[in-house]
């Protein structure tokens, strides 16, 4: 009886919780899919960066998906400590599967508390634009991206 009860209740909490999937939007994707480049990144997981890149990538230096995991993984060796913060700017679907991103990002070797920290810990800030297509997730298709300026960041 036990055991009937124990199945039963499973079975219960299997179907309430498959049955309440909720709905994300396409914007609430896009910041699901920037934070998970954050921690891959402060994780320094070139493997994790690696899988949100389209096996057709190319970006204005012509690296190609393998080359930046290449890049990445040096860069990992030689920064121990990897923290960012970031700022979307602006998210603009072409289509459902397909999203130019504006993204702002500062890179310090120490935590970044906020953004009044930034010029204590000479952080670098960068400006990169995205192009991201979705098949059954969204994947980074293109990218440039140059140098900014704090104020960018507010």
């Amino acid at each position: 009886m036990k055991k009937l009860f124990l199945t039963f209740l499973f079975s219960i909490t299997f179907f309430i919780t498959a049955c309440s999937d909720e709905i994300i939007s396409p914007e609430d994707e896009i910041k699901s899919y920037i934070k998970n480049g954050k921690l891959a990144a402060e994780q320094r997981s070139s493997n994790d960066l690696a899988d949100l890149i389209d096996k057709n990538y190319r970006d204005q230096r012509g690296w190609n998906k393998q080359k930046v995991k290449k890049i990445a993984r040096a860069y990992f060796f030689t920064h121990k400590n990897i923290n960012l913060l970031t700022k979307i700017d602006s998210v603009d679907f072409q289509n459902n599967n397909s999203a130019f991103v504006v993204l702002y990002v500062a890179m310090a070797g120490n935590v970044i508390t906020d953004l009044n920290s930034l010029p204590s810990l000479r952080a670098r800030i960068y400006k990169f634009e995205l192009q991201l297509i979705k098949n059954d997730d969204w994947l980074l298709q293109q990218a440039e991206w140059k140098p900014a300026k704090i104020k960018d960041m507010l």
